[in-house]
Formats: C-alpha cells, structure tokens, sequence
C-alpha cells in the first residue's frame, strides 16, 4: 500500500463540503434558522421562541439573510479554490496550504451559525485539520496540483 497524500484527501473533503455547503446555503434562503436558537429561549406551542440575547443573530439569519449569503459565497469560493479555473490554477493563491486552512475555518465558524449548514461547517473545519496536517508533514501543491513532499 502506498502513503496517504493528506492534501489529496483534503482537496475531496473540500470538494464535499463545498457542494453540500452550497446546496445547504439555498435551503437555508427557504427556511430561515439559526443553529443557536434553542440557548435562552422559550418553548411555546408555537415552537421555540429565541430569546432576547439572540436577537442579533435573528437579525442576521432570520430577517436579513446575510450568513446565508456568506456561507454562499464561502463555498463557492472553495469549489472554485479546489476545482480551480483556468485563471487561479497556477498562482500562489491556488498553491497555498496557509489560505486553505483559514478559509475552511472561516466558512466553518460562519456555516455553524445556520442550521442547515451546520454539517458541512463541522466538514469544513474537518478539512482545515486535514490541510494542517498535510503542511506540518512538508506537502507542497504545485502548479497543476501535483504532490511534492518534503525533505521528511
């Protein structure tokens, strides 16, 4: 058997996460609610009425769909990232291990906060120790996404 290439594995939990995350994203614009609801708040026979200390993340998820958007945007920039286009294949963007990590825990922390996300914002922050992993084993990913391991 040959040796796990983290980065290779990273790349299709990024993938994963990113098309779940993009198909969560436009079910979470349908049904508007955030994963934190149920800390300070009631249970009425209407439901689960949030309480008064969530009231901003109401705002942000519920009233105006701004981590919806943000988780959106996150993972198609993911996609876009791990599948890259013609454009961004060969700079130092795509060929970052560091900018990975930060932007899967970034869309990490931002998908938890959505309820429908909060799956793939676990898998995110799965793929980010993954990365992480991958760089402290000294892989490199150049240009066309081949593996260079290091001097290890």
């Amino acid at each position: 058997m040959g040796a796990l290439v983290w980065h290779h594995w990273g790349r299709l939990l990024a993938i994963t996460s990113a098309v779940y995350m993009i198909w969560a994203s436009f079910w979470a614009f349908l049904y508007r609610k955030f994963f934190w609801d149920m800390v300070g708040g009631t249970l009425s026979p209407a439901g689960l009425i949030p309480g008064k200390n969530t009231q901003p993340l109401v705002k942000i998820v519920v009233d105006i769909p701004l981590l919806q958007i943000f988780t959106l945007i996150l993972s198609l920039f993911a996609l876009a990232l791990e599948m890259p286009m013609p454009q961004l294949a060969d700079t130092a963007l795509h060929r970052s291990i560091v900018f990975r990590i930060v932007l899967y825990i970034i869309a990490g922390f931002v998908g938890i906060m959505v309820y429908q996300t909060v799956d793939c914002a676990v898998y995110f922050v799965i793929t980010a120790i993954v990365y992480g992993i991958a760089m402290k084993k000294g892989e490199n990913i150049r240009s066309g996404g081949q593996l260079k391991l290091g001097e290890a």
